[in-house]
């Protein structure tokens, strides 16, 4: 028995870890359906990066990283941002699978819409 409790660890141990996938807004689905989006994407940084250079340094490497794994699809770049973790991109629906399986380094895709302040 106990050969085969350690012939069952042994396989789940060398199975390969499911790939993370970025969240994707249900509105960005729907605009990518019918051709394009403008959207947000919020992209993963270390939590441990604090000093402001740093955290720039790191930005720069996570953007750099996700705009040449788009480099073959629908996309194109609206805005990098520099103190926040975030590009802004237009995209279509190649781009969109692509983001999507980039849960490595991609958190979350969402609409670029402006927000008017709600009535009171």
């Amino acid at each position: 028995m106990l050969g085969s409790s350690l012939t069952i660890m042994i396989v789940a141990a060398g199975a390969p870890a499911t790939a993370m996938q970025a969240s994707v807004d249900p509105r960005v689905e729907a605009e990518v359906a019918q051709g394009r989006s403008r959207v947000l994407v919020e992209l993963r940084i270390p939590d441990g990066v604090r000093p402001d250079g740093e955290r720039r340094r790191a930005i720069a490497r996570a953007q750099d990283d996700v705009l040449s794994r788009l480099r073959r699809t629908d996309f194109r770049l609206v805005r990098r941002f520099e103190s926040t973790a975030f590009l802004g991109l237009e995209i279509g629906p190649s781009a969109l699978a692509a983001l999507r399986a980039m849960g490595d380094v991609v958190a979350s895709i969402v609409p670029d819409s402006v927000l008017r302040p709600s009535d009171r």
